[in-house]
């Protein structure tokens, strides 16, 4: 699979963090972790550490940092090293808060992106910083909350994934995997002596250092890819002070409250789009679609699940995937058509919203006054489950032929597109995380990747625009069509 975000979210929805921590729970997290790094494709990209994955459960998206899911170490997990898990996971349970640090190295210098605190009674707090923006979480057990420092919107949602795994999953994890022993690197830090132990694979290297008490002290990941190298650290203290107001959300009057999906929902309410389709459980509509410079076309579409498949398949965790659809160019052998290509997405609780540019095959496309492409609607998880329990399709296709809302003259430049769809991420990134689809990368075996990025914390609005004119002026050239 090429789309890396679509990876994660699958990864995401088979973990099911509100379920009872009970050790069939945990050894399904061991399994599911292991079917996605074992698959995941090996290219250069921001590395996404893998206590990120497991902190945001998204990072959705979202994670997913970065926005993409990309994991280069692969190992298999043996019982050598179990003994010395169960004790960590025990020592862990001994104490009553957990601090840590997590820092990159960058230009030379370590630099602070995250930062977490853990307090058995309170709940974890999250703070995620990057050039000059501080995007928080914060989960008391009963509610959760996601906001960016002096952003004007805060997510609130009912805790769904219970904060004792959590810290069990940050803190020992890597356990698991059956490290090396590795004595020549045992260090003393904060005053403990401390026992060094390893994960390795060509490139890629991870090391754990475990004090006398059996915490883990400290992880680092290492990796090397085609020339670029990245290191990152964690650090973890136990058993420190924590203020109790720490976990408690702070914002000002200003600041809206909002549920995610209701709020996405309302800004792209069904009952004003200019066109809807059922289709297998979901809701296929589109929002806008309108004329710009050159003979290209924006079109905003969204994929929802419909209230009665909600009804019947439930839903849970909010970052579950359960499908989506995509829009394709329709030949009709006259090669006349519209090609479209990703601006971005956001994704929550079923709901996908897609932002698109339509460019034109030749000058009568155009000149058309709509578009034309196929859509491929396709499920996942519960709900291709359900579609196949009832003997139904789990991926449909279906024609998209509308017209244009109205025209925004031939000098509305491109930029007001990306200007737009910018605005809309960075808007919605600190609760819900944004994708900004920047560039189509080639691998060296031939196959095509997709470069996704977050807005603001990985991509500024410049890059984007140059990303987005770059791959629009190469389809023009292609087609004869830039003059």
């Amino acid at each position: 699979m090429n789309d890396n975000e679509r990876q994660f979210e699958n990864f995401v929805s088979n973990i099911k963090f509100d379920d009872t921590p009970d050790s069939d729970h945990r050894n399904k997290l061991e399994q599911d972790l292991l079917r996605v790094l074992t698959k995941q494709p090996r290219h250069k990209q921001q590395p996404l550490k893998i206590w990120r994955i497991i902190m945001k459960s998204r990072i959705t998206k979202l994670a997913m940092a970065a926005a993409v899911l990309i994991v280069g170490l692969v190992f298999l997990v043996g019982d050598g090293q179990q003994s010395l898990y169960a004790k960590a996971v025990e020592a862990l349970e001994q104490a009553r808060t957990v601090h840590v640090v997590v820092k990159e190295y960058r230009d030379g210098q370590w630099f602070k992106d995250h930062e977490i605190w853990y307090d058995r009674e309170a709940g974890i707090v999250e703070e995620e910083c990057y050039e000059g923006r501080t995007d928080v979480r914060i989960d008391n057990g009963r509610y959760e909350w996601r906001y960016a420092v002096g952003g004007e919107l805060v997510a609130q949602l009912n805790s769904y994934r219970d904060i004792d795994e959590f810290a069990r999953s940050l803190c020992t994890g890597w356990l698991r995997y059956d490290p090396n022993r590795v004595p020549s690197g045992d260090v003393v830090i904060d005053g403990a002596p401390c026992e060094m132990y390893v994960l390795s694979n060509v490139g890629d290297k991870v090391s754990i250092w475990v004090d006398g008490k059996n915490h883990v002290r400290q992880f680092e990941e290492a990796r090397e890819l085609r020339g670029q190298k990245t290191e990152s650290r964690a650090t973890v203290e136990y058993d420190v002070v924590i203020a109790q107001n720490r976990f408690s959300p702070k914002f000002g009057p200003e600041v809206k409250v909002i549920n995610p999906r209701e709020w996405i929902e309302e800004q792209y309410p069904l009952d004003t789009a200019i066109f809807t389709r059922k289709c297998l459980g979901f809701v296929f509509a589109v929002h806008e679609l309108k004329s710009y410079e050159k003979g290209l076309k924006y079109i905003v579409c969204s994929t929802r699940l419909s209230e009665q498949t909600r009804r019947e398949i439930g839903t849970g965790h909010p970052w579950t995937y359960y499908g989506d659809s995509k829009l394709f160019d329709r030949y009709d052998g006259t090669g006349t058509y519209d090609h479209p290509i990703l601006l971005g997405r956001v994704t929550h609780d079923g709901v996908r919203i897609s932002w698109y540019l339509l460019l034109p095959s030749d000058n009568r496309a155009k000149r058309s006054p709509g578009c034309d492409v196929d859509v491929i609607v396709n499920t996942a998880n519960q709900l291709e489950e359900k579609c196949k329990a009832e003997g139904l399709p789990t991926r449909e296709k279906l024609r998209l032929n509308i017209a244009t809302q109205e025209s925004q003259g031939s000098k509305a430049p491109v930029r007001e597109i990306v200007k737009q769809v910018y605005s809309l991420g960075e808007k919605l990134d600190p609760i819900v995380h944004s994708f900004l689809l920047t560039e189509v990368v080639t691998k060296p075996d031939g196959e095509k990747m997709q470069a996704w990025r977050r807005p603001v914390i990985r991509l500024s609005e410049e890059e984007y625009n140059e990303g987005v004119e770059r791959r629009v002026q190469e389809w023009l050239e292609l087609m004869g069509l830039n003059k």
